[in-house]
């Protein structure tokens, strides 16, 4: 029957639809198991010939999505990489502006100024910014930075709290450490344990700090390899930074034990300048002051005459000639004989120590500072008038008079030399010497202001970077890290040092009052210094120096302002200078007092070696020239380097004025070119007051940059310590 067979054909190869199960294929499916191909259990159940295609509506769309997300993304990028450089750049600046706040100890605006910066970027920007590479870990790095400085501006505005404590625990009174003040020891011990814990704390926050700014500058090379500018990752002010974190943590790790330890008394020589009695390195020491430190805490002040160290002072040293007219042998009080702060300092130190009065107790002393007297004035300006019993000042009040002297910030220079000149004429005091009218002035001043508001105390701290910047307050340590510290922050009263490739100038000029009594407190200076920048790179130099004597206003019965001034004057000017023309100074013969090698006298490796390098320009007579360039090994290298030194004799009458020329030339590092830059230093010693002008004229056919003319004019009465001027040539017409 073909009809019957024909049926079952039919229907098998009828497709079947899609939603059927045929049996066979399903029993082919699971027999197959685990050896079954991926593309038979696939093509079994899943066949993409038998999936129906998507409605090309749909395609398009999805196409559409994607291509929007990707366009979408890549603004994104784009918007969020120019934000990222944005958020980097003010927080860079941010940065920047409170690191010079904390470098001024402005606390209160530094804390601001990192408080803004913290937290990472937020919202879409944070998290574009997530996936650039570098994007989160310079954010990261930024929150970290920004926390830690804050941690820092805190740490430091509590060791100045705890500072104050230390102050106002100090002992009063010109007591030595063997006794009150070794009393008094164990309280300020406890006292100044939160000041070394602050210490510590800073201590902590700037490894951390230079921790983080090194993770900041590998993220942000990253940035910049994707053309977001940061700029402090390889620039000198970023570069600048890292090196005062790294030098500030060598010096906490150097002062933290010495400040702390209890196990022995360190003592400190605080040096008093008289600028009535001009030296190299400043005033001459008239008085000092043994400061005694343990613990963390100060122990004992005591204030002396330089002449009780000189008179157990047994040493048999050649002096300088100039100070041959004052004596026959170089002590104690002479030390101060160097324009680099450093070198008198270690010098000084050493002459001490020499003395009987400390060399017969083993007494060492670790550090040294100089003060001028503008530091007791700007406290007196602080505090107001002190009254001091005349009993404690060896003063016998007249019938009906006071009993008490009052001290102001006016006139305290003469106000303290004529208590002193009469305590030194009457050959007696209530106290151990009439110049401790110094030590109970400034204790009794410290005292009263220990006390005082913060408002005062930030005044305080706002004159002291006022001393450092006027070499009216200046700071030797032993310890190398300690010394290198204070030579970075600008607080070592240390000479100039020419960098490599200088292209500039320089000058400094020292006057030494010899036999001359306190007159240099009345004698005015000005010093013009002009150069002229040739067009063959040559600087030509023409420096007047003129001293008005005004002695004769002084009060008659003050005799000692009225004396003529002797000045042995000292001009420091680049190594390599030619003399060319001298008017003013005198030749002076200086016969040596005694016979120094009969007398067994030795002589001071740096004295001998700079007097050794010293001679008289034949066609000047009256000027000595000494090259500063000592050669490596030599006991005078580090003295005076890069520079030779021009001195003359200058005498001054009362009532009248001198002046002394020089006029000079040397080849400058760069022959003048369009946007080449010179930079000009102006150097003065401790404690010299009076005019300074300066004048730089550029070469024909340039102008300076700075001030679009052709001369650069400085002219003024508070010169700083070390006057900068950085300047750039610009050539007329480059329209640059």
């Amino acid at each position: 029957m073909p009809e019957n067979r024909e049926i079952p054909k039919r229907r098998l190869q009828t497709p079947h639809l899609d939603e059927e199960i045929r049996a066979d294929e399903l029993v082919k499916t699971f027999a197959g198991g685990r050896d079954a191909s991926e593309n038979d259990r696939q093509g079994s159940l899943m066949s993409p010939r038998r999936r129906r295609p998507l409605p090309r509506g749909i395609v398009w769309a999805a196409a559409g999505l994607i291509v929007f997300f990707v366009a979408g993304f890549g603004a994104s990028y784009v918007i969020a990489r120019r934000e990222l450089a944005t958020a980097v750049s003010t927080r860079e600046a941010s940065l920047k502006a409170g690191v010079e706040d904390l470098r001024s100890f402005d606390i209160v605006s530094a804390e601001k100024e990192f408080s803004a910066q913290g937290g990472s970027p937020s919202g879409w920007i944070g998290m574009v910014a997530s996936v650039i590479s570098g994007g989160s870990g310079a954010a990261g790095a930024w929150s970290d930075l920004s926390g830690r400085m804050f941690s820092l501006t805190q740490n430091i505005g509590s060791a100045e709290n705890d500072l104050w404590s230390v102050l106002a625990s100090m002992p009063v009174g010109n007591a030595n450490e063997s006794s009150s003040s070794a009393a008094a020891a164990p309280m300020q011990y406890a006292t100044t344990t939160s000041l070394v814990g602050d210490l510590e704390n800073i201590r902590t926050s700037l490894a951390g700090i230079n921790d983080d700014m090194g993770k900041l500058s590998n993220a942000t090379a990253e940035l910049g390899a994707l053309g977001i500018a940061v700029p402090q990752t390889g620039g000198t002010d970023y570069l600048a930074f890292r090196t005062e974190i790294g030098g500030a943590e060598k010096f906490l790790d150097a002062f933290i034990p010495w400040f702390a330890d209890t196990s022995i008394t360190h003592h400190v020589l605080v040096l008093l300048e008289n600028p009535s009695e001009m030296r190299p390195g400043g005033g001459f020491i008239g008085s000092y002051a043994d400061v005694s430190v343990r613990g963390g805490a100060i122990t004992g002040i005591s204030v002396h005459d330089v002449a009780e160290a000189d008179a157990a002072f047994g040493g048999k040293i050649v002096p300088p000639v100039p100070l041959m007219l004052e004596g026959t042998g170089w002590r104690p009080a002479d030390g101060n004989w160097f324009f680099d702060f450093p070198t008198s300092a270690s010098e000084t130190i050493a002459l001490f120590e020499q003395s009987k009065l400390y060399g017969a107790s083993s007494t060492t002393f670790d550090a040294a500072i100089a003060l001028t007297p503008r530091a007791a004035q700007d406290i007196l300006s602080l505090t107001g008038p002190v009254s001091i019993p005349d009993a404690e000042l060896g003063i016998v009040p007249a019938k009906d008079a006071p009993t008490s002297t009052i001290f102001t910030a006016d006139g305290l220079t003469e106000q303290i030399q004529a208590i002193v000149q009469e305590g030194q004429a009457k050959g007696k005091a209530a106290v151990s010497s009439p110049k401790s009218v110094i030590g109970v002035l400034w204790q009794t001043a410290l005292a009263k202001l220990a006390s005082a508001g913060p408002d005062t105390q930030q005044q305080l701290l706002n004159l002291a970077f006022d001393w450092v910047g006027n070499k009216d307050a200046m700071i030797y340590f032993k310890n190398p890290d300690i010394e290198t510290f204070l030579r970075t922050v600008g607080a070592a009263g240390d000479e100039f040092r020419f960098p490599q490739n200088f292209n500039g100038d320089y000058l400094a000029v020292s006057n030494t009052d010899v036999n001359s009594d306190k007159s240099e407190l009345y004698v005015s200076s000005t010093v013009a210094w002009t150069v002229q920048l040739g067009a063959d790179g040559t600087a030509t130099d023409h420096v007047a120096i003129t001293r008005a004597h005004h002695g004769d206003a002084a009060p008659r019965a003050d005799w000692w302002y009225r004396t003529t001034n002797q000045d042995y004057l000292q001009m420091f000017v680049p190594l390599g200078s030619t003399l060319e023309d001298e008017n003013g100074g005198f030749v002076k013969k200086v016969a040596q007092p005694i016979n120094y090698a009969r007398n067994g006298y030795s002589t001071d490796p740096l004295l001998w070696a700079m007097q050794s390098s010293t001679a008289q320009i034949f066609s000047y007579p009256a000027v000595a020239v000494r090259d500063g360039s000592a050669p490596a090994g030599s006991a005078a290298q580090g003295v005076d380097p890069g520079k030779e030194v021009f001195s003359v004799w200058d005498r001054t009458y009362a009532a009248s004025s001198t002046q002394v020329t020089f006029d000079y030339s040397h080849p400058l590092y760069a022959v003048p070119s369009d946007g080449a830059q010179y930079e000009f230093v102006l150097e003065r010693p401790s404690g010299a007051k009076g005019e300074y002008k300066v004048e730089v004229d550029a070469p024909l056919g340039y102008i300076f940059a700075e001030n679009g003319l052709a001369s650069f004019i400085y002219d003024s009465t508070s010169t700083p310590g070390r006057l900068v001027v950085d300047l750039t040539l610009q050539k007329i017409g480059s329209g640059s």
